[in-house]
């Protein structure tokens, strides 16, 4: 069976708290699953990739399709961003200030008629 390494020479220390030593490579679909849980896990607490990752992991679909991470709204938008269908139960979140923008569109200017 053909299996891919994937050097990681940027890969972010702040994603590995948990480790002495930063990884060299990603050797296995199980390594880059972690990563992906990793960097969507900063994300969905507003650490947001670099350009450079949002390049990587377009090519990992298969790790994607894989390993699903449906709690995960950044999960779901690399998905969306990526064109990759959704999967059941992901969904991409929506940021605070698209919520009070509709509500601002939705609501009736209480000095409109005062003007």
């Amino acid at each position: 069976m053909w299996q891919r390494v994937v050097k990681t020479v940027n890969l972010h220390y702040s994603l590995f708290p948990d480790a002495e030593q930063l990884p060299e490579t990603l050797e296995t679909d199980a390594d880059r699953a972690d990563y992906v849980a990793r960097v969507c896990g900063a994300w969905d607490f507003d650490i947001v990739p670099t350009l450079e990752t949002f390049l990587l992991l377009r090519e990992w679909r298969d790790v994607f399709d894989r390993f699903p991470i449906s709690g995960s709204p950044s999960y779901a938008a690399f998905r969306s961003i990526y064109g990759w269908p959704a999967i059941d139960g992901g969904r991409v979140q929506i940021a605070r200030y698209e919520r009070l923008d509709a509500r601002a569109r939705d609501a009736t200017d209480p000095f409109a008629e005062r003007t």
